[in-house]
């Protein structure tokens, strides 16, 4: 991994305009220090990753009955669903690097300077040995990156299914028995889910916050390559597209497992006020005004106190590339 960012960056020093610098920095090198970051916060946090895993898992978030059975099978499958396709967005986007295979002119798929070993039509097996190199460093870094991503992921979605289990145990009290039988712990289970909301958002908001910062211009630069490429290397240009929608992906994932955790703690007041309070004792029904009051604000998780991880975080920042995409068209019209 040092050799491979160690070449990426003495890349940077060999483009021959300064629009391929600001489009290869834009592209691999924001691309590659979200990834570092990511693999150093996994590796060093690794304990406590663990230990987050088997809260997921606590007797206390067993389902209970088929309705719980139901929603957790329901909230798994989600899961599930949005990992593998972004599994399959990250290998097609590496997989597409092949394409520059079929091209006659023996370009790189990711940078083009190799500690100045020559390839090319006399030298076919220096660029057949440094393409292999190129693409399953990429491939590697794209396990790492996919890997990470989908453990925060898999946390959100299953505090998502924790708070479907508390909605559906709040509105199934009705009695002052079941309220001495279950209040307590129900608060507890709230209070659980609340530290690992904390500590998720501890763990992981400095990549979510780099994350955030570089993708927008990521996408961007990938857009204006592709664009530009569409007349001259059409198979270029479904190279960019790919890598485009993986990154799209990589954004979108945390983003919308955050909105749930995010809509679901809202909609917990419901839950607890559409129990049958009013069949309650004045002592019960003191304890739920307080869990109420205790519940007002919901779970929100943040890069930095600076991002949201919801859609309209997702929407804005692909709004934001789409602007500076349409700047550097601008330019390039008038350049031409």
């Amino acid at each position: 991994m040092a050799v491979y960012l160690f070449t990426l960056t003495l890349n940077m020093f060999v483009m021959q305009t300064f629009e391929q610098l600001l489009l290869y920095t834009m592209y691999i090198v924001f691309t590659e220090i979200v990834m570092v970051m990511k693999a150093f916060i996994a590796y060093y946090n690794f304990d406590r990753i663990y230990k987050l895993y088997h809260r997921t898992i606590a007797d206390a978030f067993h389902p209970k009955d088929e309705l719980e059975q139901k929603l957790y099978r329901a909230g798994v499958g989600e899961i599930k669903y949005y990992s593998y396709l972004y599994v399959l967005a990250g290998n097609l986007a590496v997989a597409s690097s092949l394409l520059y295979l079929l091209h006659k002119d023996y370009r790189m798929p990711y940078f083009p300077w190799m500690f100045g070993i020559e390839y090319g039509p006399e030298a076919r097996m220096n660029y057949g040995i440094i393409f292999g190199y190129q693409v399953l460093g990429m491939y590697f870094h794209m396990l790492v990156t996919v890997a990470v991503d989908v453990q925060l992921c898999y946390l959100l979605g299953m505090i998502s299914i924790h708070l479907d289990l508390l909605d559906k145990r709040f509105r199934m009290l009705s009695t002052s028995q079941q309220f001495q039988h279950s209040f307590i712990e129900l608060v507890q289970q709230y209070e659980m889910v609340h530290r690992m909301v904390r500590e998720v958002q501890q763990l992981y908001s400095p990549a979510f916050f780099v994350q955030f910062s570089a993708s927008g211009l990521v996408i961007c630069a990938t857009a204006f390559q592709a664009s530009s490429m569409l007349n001259v290397y059409e198979l270029t240009a479904i190279q960019n597209l790919l890598y485009m929608l993986a990154m799209m992906f990589q954004m979108f994932l945390p983003c919308r497992f955050g909105n749930e955790v995010t809509r679901k703690s809202t909609a917990l007041r419901t839950a607890v006020y559409s129990s049958h309070w009013y069949g309650m004792r004045l002592r019960e029904r003191k304890f739920l005004h307080m869990l109420l009051q205790r519940m007002n604000k919901p779970f929100t998780l943040r890069g930095y106190h600076f991002f949201n991880y919801n859609l309209p975080a997702y929407t804005s920042t692909l709004n934001m590339a789409y602007s500076v995409y349409a700047l550097l068209q601008r330019m390039a019209l008038k350049r031409s």
